[in-house]
């Protein structure tokens, strides 16, 4: 059976300054107001889904979070997660008041695996300390509590993904994912400094898998990588493992998709000429367009 997943992108205010955030060029528009967020909330319960995450920018700086995540448990939503950089939960008291409210499950954005880089990448110093402490809150809240990693892969930090993911894993994480970037924003800004070539994942991914498998963590999973740089592992391709499991909505101040894959893939991703001869061309999404407009196709090598 296909859970539907509203995300619920409440504003794109952060305090956080990533470095390949792909909504940098967003932080000036309206956020969407309590009442605006609460009536998103009703029209994706009527709309079947029981499952609510809330990210931006950065929920937790909204001091109605709480009041929100106390609502959608209010209205029956199952699963009531955010997607953090945790950097609010270094505070015991106010991550205790999130978990009363109804929280979870929680995806903590980390992109290092020590301070220095980590702090580098989101251009806050002390960032680090704070999100591993804001993770080993939660956890130490409740075991029950499903807790995920987001780790943007970029330059500087591909030839670390291994050790995040071993640090991950230390820090209490039930899963993990690891995401290409989308060049928007600050990625397509810093594009020749964030954006890695695919083939700098042929080495890496298995490697970073082998971690997780080893730790027991079956949710290690690689987003938004063709098949052809996964093949031998589409078991750990967020796409690919995903698709008759889960059905996203993205609901923001500015827009709404109902359709998340099936717009992404027509209008986000494209493919190059020689795709057609792989064996997976009806189910890859192919490449990010940006991508494809600053390097090209070359790297594409179809599945036989």
């Amino acid at each position: 059976m296909v859970e539907k997943k509203t995300s619920l992108l409440l504003g794109y205010k952060c305090n956080n300054f990533c470095r390949f955030c792909y909504a940098a060029d967003k932080r000036d528009l309206p956020v969407m107001s309590t009442e605006q967020a609460k009536r998103q909330l009703e029209l994706a319960r009527e709309r079947g889904s029981r499952f609510v995450d809330f990210l931006g920018g950065e929920p937790t700086i909204r001091k109605d979070l709480i009041e929100l995540i106390s609502y959608a448990k209010e209205l029956g939503f199952r699963t009531i997660s955010i997607t953090t950089n945790g950097r609010m939960l270094s505070n015991m008291d106010y991550t205790r008041q999130l978990v009363e409210a109804g929280l979870n499950s929680a995806v903590f954005s980390i992109h290092g695996h020590k301070a220095e880089l980590h702090d580098y990448l989101v251009q806050v110093k002390g960032a680090f300390e704070q999100s591993t402490k804001g993770m080993q809150n939660l956890r130490a809240l409740s075991n029950k509590i499903y807790i995920c990693t987001n780790t943007v892969i970029v330059k500087p930090n591909i030839k670390f993904l291994p050790q995040i993911a071993e640090l991950n894993a230390k820090l209490g994480a039930n899963g993990m994912e690891f995401i290409f970037p989308h060049p928007r924003g600050n990625a397509y800004k810093n594009f020749d400094e964030m954006v890695p070539h695919l083939a700098e994942l042929i080495d890496v991914v298995p490697k970073t898998i082998s971690v997780g498998v080893r730790h027991g963590i079956k949710h290690c999973w690689f987003r938004y990588v063709p098949f052809c740089y996964m093949y031998g592992f589409l078991n750990y391709l967020s796409e690919y493992m995903a698709k008759d499991r889960l059905a996203e909505e993205h609901i923001g101040p500015e827009f709404e998709d109902l359709e998340v894959e099936k717009n992404r893939a027509l209008h986000g991703r494209v493919k190059g000429p020689q795709c057609f001869g792989c064996k997976y061309y009806n189910i890859c999404e192919g490449i990010f367009k940006e991508y494809a407009e600053k390097r090209g196709f070359a790297e594409l090598v179809p599945v036989p």
